[in-house]
């Protein structure tokens, strides 16, 4: 079956924080937030090296995306898939990102090269299904 992006994910998109779920080695879902843009189809993060986040995706690929629901528990959108570390790749380098994050960098004392350096893992996660409500 072919992945079929659900149509309500352009405007997921524009919010600023979705909950990545990566797996332990103990088999525990450990979820975070992240900030993330697309790229095609496929969702970009980036992650200080050397985190559980990263061990993580590392030992296991399989991961999960998710959305916080409305206020009255609605508006659910899961995606799942795989992820993966890139080898290369900056923030502010990646399309989309400066224009949708650098405007918060102040407020946790952040600016673009400070960001670029302590966020320098790239990891792609390509959705493989969705579902929601």
């Amino acid at each position: 079956m072919t992945y079929q992006p659900d149509p309500r994910l352009a405007e997921r998109a524009k919010e600023n924080v979705a909950w990545l779920t990566t797996i332990s080695p103990k088999g525990r879902p450990s979820p975070r937030p992240v900030w993330f843009v697309l790229d095609g189809d496929d969702f970009i993060v980036f992650s200080q090296p050397d985190t559980a986040k990263t061990r993580h995706i590392e030992a296991n690929s399989e991961v999960s995306l998710h959305f916080n629901s409305d206020e009255h528990g609605g508006s659910i959108l899961v995606i799942g898939g795989k992820a993966e570390i890139l080898p290369d790749g900056l923030a502010s380098e990646q399309p989309g990102f400066l224009a949708k994050y650098e405007k918060h960098y102040p407020a946790i004392d952040y600016d673009v090269p400070k960001f670029d350096r302590e966020y320098s893992v790239r990891i792609r996660i390509r959705p493989e299904r969705t579902w929601g409500f």
